[in-house]
């Protein structure tokens, strides 16, 4: 059978996959989200003041679970974008964030059937006879396959991610509709940018083969003390199959509910900023998915890191640009900040001593935030609960400020990135040495 019949099974299954089933799929589901506040403003009115407070977050609440079951039907690109999202916490009430996170791991299963099926054509054999042992049942998801575990014929414990049937065919289709959605947008242009880049990284992601490469590139040269990277096992691997070691351990988010001390916390918080910082100084290479899924902790609290398909490659000059960054911020020079703004390509045409003023001082405001993370040798993320909360108010000050300059796709992945991790240390509660040598001179 071929990849394109098996696409076809997919979709009998319920996940539609061309443009028009999943423009109609995620229409319905935004009717719905918009039915349940649609209820709550109608009632609001008749309602006292507490009565209203429980009613909002009851409409968010189902609004949610909506909006995740809507975005679990799609997978791909869309829950994808659910993922990024759920980074964003502080934007969202509880209840919304609560579902968004549903996606690190926790998605409706493909058939047994299929799996099986998916298995057969693309290895040559059903999964009974080629391992000692396979669960039908996925352990884990991602969000374009899911994972399953496996005992080769040998005993070595696999984990197996096994792509979505033809989700190659729904990314395309995805971006163009939250292009058209977008493009009436006055700051379009800084979009678009962004989008593309997702898009080549989504591209890249699919190709399970690039996986395994990059899988194998991180086991070779990150050499750090404390970091477990699986072995990809190539005999049973394909452009959408990848088994690699079974790692022994629990995910981020589900370590942190097992109350772990402080003292565990800012060794696992440390170890995450070295991964980071030793991927973009030394190799320039960035593993470019913070998903807390994607970082297991073992009991000796190494980190296992998984999940190789959103890399980012940069080049050493955008590195070497980017090393004077934190500084610059943190310290502002008018001269010297514009300069590096054109360094990186990002000021759309000559900029007028007015506007450059305004924007000069909009930084300063947003450094003066930004330099509490830098000024003591230690950060104490438990202790400052509500920095990025405090952080995004200046970012949305600077953002006003977007229509004079483009976005160098190369911060899409990088800012994910980085941020992503600082939102994680903020979960963690850690105290973390965050003035990194590779960036300052003391």
């Amino acid at each position: 059978m071929s990849v394109y019949n098996l696409g076809e099974i997919n979709m009998r299954t319920g996940i539609p996959q061309n443009k028009w089933q999943r423009s109609i799929s995620g229409g319905k589901t935004a009717i719905k989200v918009g039915g349940k506040m649609l209820k709550y403003l109608a009632e609001k009115p008749f309602l006292d003041r507490q009565k209203q407070k429980a009613a909002k977050q009851r409409a968010q609440r189902e609004g949610a679970h909506i909006l995740f079951q809507g975005l679990s039907l799609l997978r791909g690109t869309a829950l994808k974008i659910a993922q990024q999202l759920s980074f964003e916490i502080d934007i969202f009430p509880e209840e919304v964030r609560r579902e968004l996170e549903k996606s690190y791991h926790q998605v409706p299963p493909l058939n047994r059937a299929l799996i099986r099926k998916v298995i057969s054509n693309t290895l040559g054999e059903s999964p009974e006879k080629l391992f000692a042992s396979f669960e039908s049942k996925a352990f884990a998801a991602a969000s374009l396959g899911q994972v399953h575990r496996a005992k080769t014929q040998a005993g070595q414990h696999l984990a197996i991610k096994i792509q979505y049937p033809g989700i190659d065919r729904t990314i395309a289709s995805d971006i163009r509709l939250i292009k058209n959605l977008l493009r009436p947008a006055d700051d379009y242009h800084l979009y678009r940018s962004a989008l593309d880049e997702i898009e080549t990284r989504l591209l890249e992601e699919i190709d399970y083969q690039m996986e395994s490469r990059h899988l194998v590139y991180f086991k070779e040269n990150l050499k750090l003390t404390d970091v477990v990277i699986p072995e990809v096992f190539q005999d049973y691997s394909s452009g959408t199959i990848i088994s690699q070691t079974y790692l022994d351990g629990l995910p981020l988010d589900a370590w942190i509910k097992t109350s772990p001390s402080q003292k565990a916390r800012d060794t696992v918080a440390a170890t995450l900023n070295q991964i980071f910082f030793t991927g973009l100084y030394d190799l320039n290479t960035i593993h470019a998915d913070p998903n807390p899924g994607n970082f297991i902790i073992t009991e000796d609290l190494s980190v296992g890191l998984v999940d190789f398909g959103c890399v980012k490659k940069l080049s050493p000059e955008f590195v070497g640009h980017y090393r004077r960054l934190p500084a610059t911020a943190v310290n502002p020079d008018k001269e010297k900040y514009f300069e590096l703004l054109e360094a990186f390509g990002m000021i759309r045409s000559k900029l007028d001593d007015q506007t450059k003023q305004q924007f000069f001082e909009t930084v300063v405001i947003f450094s003066q935030w930004f330099e509490k993370m830098f000024v003591a040798e230690i950060f104490d993320f438990g202790a400052n609960p509500g920095f990025f909360a405090e952080g995004r108010q200046h970012l949305d000050s600077i953002y006003r400020l977007r229509k004079h300059v483009d976005m160098n796709p190369n911060f899409v992945f990088l800012d994910r990135t980085r941020y992503g991790l600082m939102r994680i240390f903020e979960m963690l509660g850690a105290r973390v040495r965050m003035r990194s040598p590779y960036e300052w001179d003391s």
